[in-house]
Order: structure tokens, then C-alpha cells, then sequence
């Protein structure tokens, strides 16, 4: 079996009084889809939060690749590998769909302020460099065709595909992605499966969190099913299907 590329060890995170996650603790092998799920307002967003910097835990450790990055700063932590997209599309809308995926490489650029002010050599090679990593993420996620377009312009389907791609950019070794499918169409979230799928194929192991159920159960390796805040399943898709627990308090009774 693959070791924990990430673990989380009693992460507790209240927010005035109100216990948003308890002694939370879980681990993520190396090269999985690993999915959270639970009902609305289990804390999931929370948790994503939390693993990415966004939000400082109150209580508990997290550990990347066996180094503690609790406390860190969000682009600290996206620097050590550990990209993100969001619940709600965030994206530069006056921006080209390029240049968007080209501010997610700024984690892995070298180039100084004072040489790219001054356009000195190194400053235009980095430049060059971005742009072309920018273009390639964009084939990843099929929207090459845009990379000109104006990112506010393009349906609510291609923009979260956008953030997919400006995640991509920063070649994080852990992939968190906040529902992905919201808002999409069957055919758009059947691309969105095939396209997570090509992601794990590339060696980067991802997390989502996400409603659609068949999408989860489809292709998801491990499930980690939290409600109020708290662990109540970890398994294989068939395990949480079959968990008394959680179909008592989440997938519901089926008669």
C-alpha cells in the first residue's frame, strides 16, 4: 500500500462557540482519489479550508508528506504542493482564461520583481516558461481553444474547469477540489470524471469534496464521510454504501 501522502491528526476548528470540525483525524494515500462527503453543513469546506492554510485549525496537526504545515500561510503551503479550487468559481474575470492559469504558476516562479520590471533575459525566458505551462494545463482540461477569451465570458462549466487548470498550474503534488460538479450538466460531469481520472494518471493524488454521489462512488478509491464536524465512516465506495451509519444520516433509508 502507497504511505499517507497527507494526514490530519484531531483537527478541531469552532467558529464563536460553534464546532465546525472535532478531533477530526484521517490520512490520504499517495496517488488515490480520496472524496469527503456528508450533509450540508458536516464542515466539509471547513476541513478543505483548513488543509489548504486558508484557515488556521484550533487543535491538531497536518502533515504533508511527513512535514507539519499547520499555521502555515496558504501560499506556503501551495508552494509545498498542496493546490486548490474553490466551492464557488474564483477567478479573475478581467483577465483572459490565460492569464488567469498564468497568476497559478506564481508559486514555482524565480524571476525578482526588479528583473521583470527592468524585462531583463531571465525576467522574459520565466515569462515564456509560464505562459507555456499555462497552455499546456489548458489542453489538460480542454480549453486551449480559450485561452484568448475573457474569463468572465465562459459558462460556469469551463469556469471551474478554469481553476482545475490555474490548480494545475502550480504542480501541486495534492489536488483539493471543492464541488467541482456543482453546476454542471451529466455530460459536463462525466468529463469532469475522465478528467480527474487523467489527473490521478499523472501521479497527483486528489481530494474531493463533492455532492453528486454517482460522481464520488465513481471514481473515488477511499471516502471519508464526516457529519457535524466529526469522522463517522472512512472506506471503499462499497463500504460506504453498505455503512448502516452513514445511510442512516446521510445517503438516507431506501425502502
Amino acid at each position: 500500500m502507497p504511505d499517507a501522502i497527507l494526514k490530519a491528526a484531531d483537527i478541531t476548528k469552532e467558529f464563536g462557540g460553534i464546532t465546525a470540525l472535532k478531533d477530526l483525524s484521517f490520512a490520504v494515500q499517495e496517488g488515490a482519489i480520496h472524496a469527503i462527503i456528508g450533509p450540508n453543513g458536516a464542515g466539509k469546506t471547513t476541513l478543505i479550508n483548513v488543509l489548504s492554510g486558508f484557515l488556521p485549525p484550533d487543535t491538531g496537526t497536518i502533515s504533508l508528506n511527513n512535514q507539519v504545515i499547520t499555521g502555515q500561510k496558504s501560499h506556503d503551503i501551495a508552494k509545498l504542493g498542496i493546490g486548490r479550487t474553490f466551492q464557488n468559481a474564483e477567478i479573475f474575470g478581467n483577465m483572459s482564461v490565460l492569464e488567469n492559469v498564468m497568476v497559478g504558476r506564481h508559486t514555482r516562479t524565480s524571476a525578482g520583481l526588479f528583473s521583470s520590471a527592468l524585462t531583463l533575459p531571465r525576467a522574459r525566458r520565466e515569462e515564456k516558461q509560464i505562459r507555456d505551462h499555462a497552455l499546456s494545463c489548458l489542453e489538460t482540461v480542454g480549453l486551449l481553444d480559450l485561452a484568448a477569451v475573457a474569463a468572465a465570458s465562459i459558462p460556469i462549466g469551463n469556469q471551474r474547469l478554469l481553476e482545475v487548470a490555474r490548480a494545475l498550474a502550480s504542480e501541486p503534488r495534492v489536488l483539493l477540489l471543492d464541488e467541482p460538479a456543482a453546476g454542471l450538466n451529466t455530460q459536463e460531469t462525466r468529463m469532469l470524471a475522465e478528467l480527474i481520472r487523467s489527473i490521478q494518471q499523472r501521479g497527483i493524488t486528489v481530494i474531493i469534496v463533492e455532492h453528486d454521489m454517482e460522481l464520488v462512488m465513481d471514481i473515488s478509491d477511499d471516502i471519508l464521510v464526516i457529519n457535524f464536524g466529526e469522522k463517522i465512516a472512512v472506506g471503499s465506495p462499497a463500504e460506504i454504501q453498505a455503512n448502516p451509519e452513514v445511510i442512516a444520516v446521510y445517503l438516507g433509508e431506501e425502502g
